[in-house]
């Protein structure tokens, strides 16, 4: 018993009961960033942090040589023939680069001039072709050229693409069937690096690798901002390199018009890409995209990928890398131990939020700090953990207030009762606001993670996750669940004509008309990307998902939007591709995405503004045009 009473004294102590509120806001962060619920945030502003920092003021030995719209004239048509692209490597070469990089996938003959290129792929060592080695929802695997794999002189041009779509990470090298193939910039950098003398060393436990005075070591799965990532082969985080001016390129007609010195060549890295705007599929998000029109083609990354390897190799460029995940627990507690001494010492309100404030922005400030040098801290969980650190312990320190303040109305005198009450009042409400405010805190923070901030409906990683969620409950109820992919026709031609601003304002009613005809609580409407949405339809049979689908396009017609650029109609329309499906052991979701994009196609194919219905099973279906 006397245990007990002195344990009870022992957590009666103020000091006690403030070490245990931070104790338990530091884990219950700690869980939530676990979780992944803060994923979202961290990289939103890991992107800031890459449009604040200043432009560096350096060289690099990178050149572009690209295809834009007017060289697709020139060349006479996309792709660009076996060829007119001999020609073009015969240039380049004549002027004596370090190394050539093509970023175009020519494993299939692009009629005429066949022997022409396999003449110069044969006679042109520092040459690296490049394959697809990796299917995914960009498309399935493209093999290289046979004569340029043969000669080793191929590399992966695979990109990395986080969940909400952006590239935030470099693939320096893969392994695949028992092979290691490098990735185009890491093979192009290593290539220019060895004519310099930089040699390439192996780290500590396979998991660095030492160029020159650049240290890449692999990158972790809980490092930085990134939860349970799919670390597979050998990746690292993306330190883009923003020089005044952007990386040097010329373009096709520049160039086979001979308006390029030699000099221009000379000794560098060129690499030779497409970076027309009609060539959507070549293009990706990047930290520094804000809208459509900001996108980097993939040989502008491949580029940027191959300056940040041989400027850190040489100059010695901080190399981006994520804090681990045993420091930034602690700094999540230190954090949390701030927000309770202040929320606990600074008693007047003004001094509270001076000192929270200022807190923030060290928080911040040091998180920025460390970037410019090379390390990604997480922000937005310390910075939670401040704040409900802080407002607890601050109504804690109200309620010790309260306590006292009840102690002693009973030994003033009686006429001072009902004056003590009022105080009383006052505070509660004071603290129930703080708990008002931190509940708010949360949900919009939550809702901000899973919304897609210009149409307000549910963004990708949320669609990821509910259809892997309905997959599996409609796997145990065996019951359909259905899938519909829809895709805006001809929306790069609206944006052309309207602008960025009005095709941001389309997509938004887009969007808007396709949830109001979702009635049930259970189904989800989603921007998959682009100008692409996709509906969830848990319990819903082929037919009835045709049914609403055809109520989305009857919906869509309804809103009029003019569209003087689209071939099927003076107004916006939508291509649509529906799925169903009972789920199985033996299937998976990816095969229901599948199936709806291949319907889609179809759609597309057949001439857009219909929807095509096709359920995913074994046999081989008809498809069903709406």
């Amino acid at each position: 018993m006397n245990r007990l009473t002195r344990l009870t004294t022992i957590f009666q102590k103020p000091k006690v009961r403030l070490s245990l509120m931070a104790l338990g806001v530091t884990c219950a962060t700690i869980s939530g960033h676990r979780l992944g619920t803060l994923q979202g945030l961290e990289q939103r502003l890991l992107n800031h942090w890459f449009r604040l920092r200043p432009l560096e003021s350096r060289t690099v030995p990178v050149v572009l040589v690209t295809f834009g719209e007017a060289d697709l004239k020139q060349a006479g048509g996309w792709p660009v023939s076996d060829r007119k692209l001999a020609q073009l490597l015969q240039r380049i070469t004549r002027d004596r680069p370090a190394a050539i990089g093509l970023d175009l996938y020519r494993d299939l003959e692009i009629a005429p001039g066949r022997n022409e290129l396999l003449q110069v792929f044969a006679t042109t060592p520092n040459l690296i072709g490049i394959t697809k080695a990796v299917k995914n929802g960009s498309g399935p695997e493209v093999p290289p050229p046979p004569i340029l794999a043969d000669r080793d002189q191929i590399a992966v041009n695979d990109l990395l693409l986080d969940a909400d779509g952006v590239v935030r990470r470099n693939l320096l090298a893969i392994e695949k069937e028992g092979k290691n193939t490098l990735a185009l910039g890491t093979k192009l950098a290593l290539m220019y690096l060895k004519q310099r003398g930089v040699t390439v060393q192996g780290g500590d436990g396979g998991t660095c690798t030492q160029v020159g005075s650049a240290n890449f070591c692999r990158l972790g799965a809980n490092a930085g901002g990134y939860v349970n990532l799919d670390n597979g082969g050998n990746q690292i985080l993306s330190n883009f390199l923003q020089i005044p001016g952007g990386i040097p390129q010329v373009s096709y007609t520049q160039l086979m018009t001979q308006q390029v010195p030699p000099s221009f060549l000379q000794d560098k890295i060129v690499l030779i890409g497409a970076t027309a705007d009609s060539l959507w599929g070549d293009r990706f998000y990047t930290p520094y995209t804000t809208d459509s029109s900001t996108t980097w083609a993939g040989v502008e990354i491949h580029a940027n990928v191959t300056a940040q390897i041989v400027s850190s190799a040489l100059e010695r460029r901080p190399i981006l890398q994520g804090v681990p995940e045993g420091l930034q627990w602690l700094w999540i507690g230190a954090a949390a131990s701030l927000g309770v001494v202040l929320g606990w010492s600074l008693r007047s309100p003004q001094w509270l939020v001076i000192g929270l404030s200022g807190a923030i922005g060290g928080i911040v400030g040091l998180s920025y700090g460390l970037f410019l040098v090379g390390w990604w801290l997480v922000a937005v969980s310390p910075l939670l953990a401040l704040l409900g650190a802080g407002l607890l312990s601050r109504s804690y320190q109200i309620c010790q207030t309260l306590q006292q303040t009840h102690v002693s109305l009973a030994q003033h005198l009686e006429q001072q009762v009902e004056e003590r009450t009022q105080a009383l009042l006052q505070k509660t409400m004071a603290l129930e606001q703080a708990k008002q405010l931190a509940d708010k805190v949360n949900q919009t923070l939550e809702r901000l993670a899973r919304m897609d901030e210009l149409t307000q409906v549910a963004n990708r990683r949320c669609f990821n996750e509910y259809l892997e969620q309905e997959w599996q409950r409609m796997l145990r109820n065996q019951t359909s669940l259905s899938l519909i992919l829809m895709d805006i026709d001809f929306f790069k031609l609206y944006n052309d004509t309207y602008g960025h601003p009005a095709g941001d304002a389309c997509l938004a009613q887009v969007a808007k008309g396709i949830k109001s005809v979702l009635k049930r609580p259970t189904d989800l409407a989603a921007r998959y990307g682009g100008e692409e949405f996709a509906v969830i339809l848990p319990n819903t049979s082929i037919a009835g998902a045709a049914q609403i689908a055809q109520d989305i396009q009857a919906n869509i017609q309804k809103l009029q939007i003019v569209h003087d650029r689209s071939q099927v109609s003076a107004h916006v329309t939508l291509s649509l591709g529906i799925s169903c499906t009972i789920p199985t052991l033996a299937a998976s979701p990816t095969q229901l995405l599948e199936q709806a994009d291949q319907n889609l196609y179809q759609a597309k194919m057949a001439g857009r503004n219909r929807a095509i219905a096709v359920p995913l099973h074994l046999s081989n279906p008809s498809p069903q045009v709406l």
